[in-house]
């Protein structure tokens, strides 16, 4: 035992008070070595989740850039086509989408139409005032469904004032 200047009396550690405080010691090491491996192995799986994901995102961006890609050389394919198409339509003349070109084409349509009789038939005893208005009416529509429209009433008109025309038996 010591006796200290402070009038307290201590006894110096014996060895083996020395070895359990050693033990003590190296047991709370341990454990913060332990506690700090967790935490680095934690904070290690959390970088590679993050790394895994911003790959997967990285390779869907990729793979949407591919499609938008894709998409848009299908388009460019779809308009030559078109554009192809509606050349070799010019070329053979088949349509023009001038007024002129579809006046030929109700032409022809009549003329065939008069070959067949039926149909063109109450347009032959219409007059020919009448059917030049139609007619000018028919060009200044635009609208093909709305032409054909008024090119049927005008018809149906007609054919009604053709039977309700006493025969001439």
């Amino acid at each position: 035992m010591v006796d200290l200047r402070s009038g307290k009396s201590t006894t110096p550690y014996t060895k083996a008070h020395k070895e359990q405080a050693a033990a003590v010691l190296k047991e709370r090491k341990e454990k913060e070595a332990k506690k700090e491996l967790i935490r680095l192995a934690k904070k290690l799986a959390l970088q590679e989740e993050q790394a895994a994901k911003r790959k997967k995102l990285e390779e869907m961006e990729r793979l949407e850039e591919e499609e938008k890609k894709a998409v848009e050389e299908e388009e460019i394919e779809e308009e030559k086509e078109e554009s192809l198409i509606r050349r070799r339509t010019r070329e053979k003349g088949e349509s023009s989408g001038t007024k002129k070109s579809w006046i030929d084409k109700k032409v022809y349509e009549w003329v065939a139409n008069l070959s067949l009789g039926e149909e063109e038939e109450p347009m032959l005893y219409a007059p020919r005032e009448e059917q030049e208005a139609v007619v000018k009416e028919l060009e200044a529509e635009e609208d093909s469904l709305r032409r054909q429209t008024i090119e049927e009433e005008k018809k149906l008109q007609w054919k009604l004032v053709l039977i309700k025309l006493p025969t001439l038996t």
